[in-house]
């Protein structure tokens, strides 16, 4: 799996402590093996990924659903190669196994206290206390 749709979509409370840094959506829809997360402005139907090691997103504009937004974005191979990195995806799986429902692949440390994000140093965690701790070491409340 190198990532997951959300079924239902949920609001972007979910993400804790980064609500309040990106105001202008209202949803998550997704999320990758890596902790990136899928996001979308309900109000256009804009969507966008986010990154929370970088505390930025891109955004990818408007599209009629989220099944057009995974088979234009998602699964580009261009998409998939940088940013969900299913090569790397899978040696880290090699090293601590299959994710289960709701967990994310986790480096140690993040990458911007220092981590190298070489296989080895990755363990599992729930994507949502992923997602606030990032954003506490960010310094976010």
């Amino acid at each position: 799996m190198t990532y997951s749709l959300l079924q239902p979509i949920r609001p972007l409370s979910v993400l804790g402590c980064w609500e309040s840094q990106l105001p202008t959506f209202t949803h998550v829809v997704g999320y990758s093996g890596l902790g990136h997360f899928f996001i979308l402005d309900q109000r256009k139907n804009e969507y966008a990924v986010f990154y929370p090691f970088l505390k930025a997103y891109k955004g990818y504009g408007a599209f009629n659903s989220l099944e057009e937004f995974e088979s234009e974005i998602l699964k580009d191979s261009d998409f998939s190669e940088y940013v969900l990195e299913p090569r790397h995806q899978a040696l880290i799986k090699n090293h601590v196994g299959p994710l289960n429902a709701e967990e994310v692949y986790i480096p140690e440390p993040y990458p911007f206290l220092g981590g190298t994000e070489e296989p080895e140093t990755y363990s599992k965690g729930n994507i949502w206390v992923f997602a606030e701790l990032v954003g506490m070491s960010h310094g976010f409340e």
